[in-house]
């Protein structure tokens, strides 16, 4: 007979939902490194990394396009309340990170709402959290979607060419030079013969 009265009770977590989407995703395998529709418990003074590293990226984009360090999404609490928040911030040098409706540069942080659409690139992630007891750790929740979070949302986003780690856009020439405007990304380990 077990004894279920010496058992401690479990804390009901914090979690971080987010669903990511590419246009590319049904062909390349963009999110196979993610934990994916499994919660991943994460102290709280732990940022949730995400990036091409994976030595420095808690969780990593299989992605030349994608900065090493793309974004940081830090946990507190605000003074007074026992419930945490969530701020995120752009830590690529190259590539704007889309919050809402606010761009964010280098460096830049903002705090996130109870739900909010995010995009760098051609990656729309659409972040929302669900209230927890704890407050020293949370849960971060991957998913995939199957259309873009904007298209359900009504929000128009303009499509933007994927960039190789050549830095050159692979769809977007005219007379023989790159269109893009979009940031270059380009990894300077990498060795070109």
């Amino acid at each position: 007979m077990n004894d279920n009265s010496k058992l401690e009770t479990e804390e009901l977590l914090t979690c971080l939902h987010i669903h990511l989407f590419h246009p590319n995703q049904a062909i390349c395998p963009l999110f196979h490194t993610l934990p994916l529709n499994q919660p991943y418990k994460m102290n709280a003074e732990d940022p949730v990394r995400l990036g091409r590293d994976g030595q420095t990226c808690v969780f990593v984009l299989n992605d030349t396009s994608v900065s090493r360090k793309q974004l940081t999404i830090q946990a507190f609490r605000k003074a007074g309340s026992q419930l945490l928040s969530f701020m995120i911030q752009n830590i690529s040098q190259k590539v704007k990170l889309m919050v809402g409706g606010s761009e964010l540069r280098y460096l830049e942080r903002a705090e996130l709402d109870d739900k909010v659409l995010c995009r760098f690139g051609r990656y729309e992630l659409l972040i929302w959290q669900e209230p927890g007891e704890s407050e020293n750790k949370f849960e971060v929740l991957f998913e995939v979607c199957n259309k873009p979070p904007s298209q359900e949302m009504g929000i128009d986003v303009p499509c933007k060419p994927a960039v190789m780690d050549t830095g050159v856009p692979w769809r977007s020439f005219e007379n023989e030079a790159p269109v893009s405007q979009e940031p270059l990304e380009s990894d300077e380990t990498a060795v070109f013969v």
